[in-house]
C-alpha cells in the first residue's frame, strides 16, 4: 500500500513537473514567434505596444530604430542654470541631430535677407521622438509653406523638448529667439500642462542650479530597459498587462460603462479652471513680450484624445484606462482645454476638431500622435499661418519699399 502511495506521489510529482516545463516551452515560443513575426518584437513599454496596434511596418519600423538611436545619447538632456529651460546635449546619432542650440536639427546658419524664419516649441510630439526627421511636424509645416511661398526662404526649426509645458517652452523661446532671428514663434503645447496641473494644480517652476541633476528617462531608455529581468522585459507579459489595462479594464471598472467621463470634485474643477487662467495668462504676456521684438507669436491648443469626435476602439479603451487609473481626469482635460478659447490677441487656434472627421488611431498612447496624425496637425498649423506669414511679408516688402 504504501509503495502504491510513494508511486502516486512520484506520478503527481511528474505531471506537475511536467506542466511547469509545458508552460515554459509555451512561454518561449510564443516570445520566439512575437519577436520574429509580429510587431510586437519590441514591447519596452505602454508606448511600443501601442505603436505595435496602430502604425504601418515602416513606421514601426523607424520608431523602433529611433528609440535605439536615443539610447545611444547617455546624458541627452541638460539644464541652463539660471533659468527653467534643459535642452538637449548636442549629439548625433542616425535618427537625431541635436545642434548647439539644443534642439532637434541642423547647426542654424546666418539668416539670409529674403528668408522667413519660423520656431515651433512644444513637448515631445513636436521633437519627434517616433519620427525620422522630415516627418516631424516642424518638418511638414516647412514642406506646405515652401509650397505655398515659392519666393521666399521658409525656415522651420524644431524647437520641441520633450516633457515640455507652456512655461518651459516660452523660457526656451525667450533663450533662443534672438539669437535665431525668429520672424515667427509658434507654441503647440497643453497636453502637458494639462497632466501637470491635474496633480499640482497652477505653479511657477523654480530656476535650475548648476547643481541640479536633469532626469533623463523622459522616454524611456532602451539601454536600461535590456538591464531589467526577463519577465519585465517580456513580450508576452507586456501585451497582457497592456491588453488588460486597455482592452479589457472597462468590464472591470468601478463607472458606468456608457459613462467614462467621472464628474469632477469642486476642487479639481476650480483647479482646472484657475490653471487654464494661468495658462491664458502666459500666452498674453509672451504675446506682449515678443511683439515688442518684432516677433509674431501664435498659439495651438493642441488634440486632445478626449476631445476627439470619434474614437477608434483603441482610442477609447485608452480612455476608460484613463478614468480607471486617474478618477475625473477626462473631464479635468476637457474643463482645462474648453476654458482656452481661440481668440486674436494674444493669437490662439484650437485643434480640437482636427481629428473629427476620422474614427482611425490618431492618439495611440493617450498622449502621442500616430504619423498620419502628425501630418494632419502639421496640415493645420501650416493653413491657420500661411496669411499671417503672407500679411507679414507684405508689411516687410512695403517698409523695405519705403526705405
Amino acid at each position: 500500500m504504501k509503495k502504491i502511495k510513494r508511486l502516486d506521489k512520484i506520478n503527481s510529482l511528474t505531471k506537475f513537473l511536467f506542466a511547469v516545463f509545458s508552460v515554459f516551452l509555451l512561454f518561449a515560443f510564443t516570445e520566439i514567434i512575437l519577436a520574429n513575426f509580429s510587431k510586437f518584437s519590441e514591447t519596452l513599454n505602454n508606448l511600443e505596444y501601442y505603436a505595435g496596434i496602430s502604425f504601418s511596418d515602416e513606421d514601426l519600423k523607424t520608431a523602433i530604430k529611433a528609440r535605439e538611436d536615443l539610447a545611444l545619447i547617455d546624458e541627452r538632456i541638460i539644464g541652463v542654470p539660471g533659468t527653467t529651460v534643459y535642452k538637449y546635449r548636442t549629439a548625433r546619432v542616425d535618427s537625431f541631430n541635436f545642434n548647439s542650440f539644443g534642439f532637434r536639427g541642423e547647426e542654424p546658419g546666418k539668416k539670409e535677407e529674403n528668408e522667413f524664419r519660423i520656431a515651433v516649441f512644444g513637448d515631445s510630439r513636436i521633437v519627434g521622438i517616433y519620427l525620422a526627421e522630415d516627418k516631424t511636424i516642424p518638418s511638414v509645416v516647412g514642406k506646405r509653406l515652401k509650397a505655398n511661398f515659392p519666393d521666399t526662404k521658409i525656415t522651420v526649426f524644431n524647437l520641441g523638448i520633450e516633457g515640455y509645458e507652456l512655461q518651459r517652452a516660452i523660457a526656451f523661446a525667450e533663450l533662443t529667439a534672438e539669437d535665431l532671428q525668429l520672424d515667427m514663434a509658434v507654441f503647440c503645447t497643453a497636453i502637458n500642462d494639462v497632466n501637470y496641473s491635474f496633480e499640482n494644480g497652477p505653479s511657477d517652476l523654480p530656476p535650475f542650479t548648476s547643481q541640479d541633476e536633469i532626469y533623463q528617462n523622459l522616454v524611456e531608455n532602451i539601454a536600461e530597459n535590456k538591464k531589467k529581468p526577463f519577465y519585465k522585459r517580456s513580450r508576452l507579459i507586456s501585451i497582457i498587462k497592456e491588453a488588460f489595462m486597455s482592452d479589457f479594464v472597462k468590464y472591470s471598472s468601478s463607472f458606468p460603462k456608457d459613462k467614462i467621463f467621472a464628474p469632477l470634485l469642486p476642487e479639481y474643477e476650480k483647479r482646472a479652471v484657475d490653471s487654464a487662467d494661468k495658462f491664458i495668462e502666459r500666452m498674453t504676456e509672451t504675446s506682449n513680450k515678443f511683439s515688442k521684438k518684432g516677433i509674431k507669436t501664435v498659439f495651438f491648443i493642441p488634440p486632445a484624445l478626449q476631445m476627439k469626435k470619434k474614437w477608434s476602439m483603441l482610442e477609447q479603451n485608452l480612455i476608460y484606462k484613463n478614468e480607471t487609473l486617474l478618477r475625473g481626469y477626462n473631464n479635468y482635460a476637457v474643463k482645462f482645454i474648453e476654458h482656452i478659447k481661440e481668440s486674436e490677441d494674444p493669437l490662439v487656434f484650437s485643434q480640437a476638431k482636427v481629428f473629427d472627421e476620422t474614427s482611425d488611431t490618431m492618439i495611440f498612447d493617450g498622449i502621442h500622435l500616430t504619423p498620419q496624425a502628425s501630418e494632419l496637425v502639421a496640415g493645420d498649423i501650416a493653413e491657420k499661418v500661411t496669411p499671417i506669414i503672407r500679411e507679414l511679408i507684405s508689411k516687410k516688402n512695403s517698409h523695405s519699399e519705403k526705405n
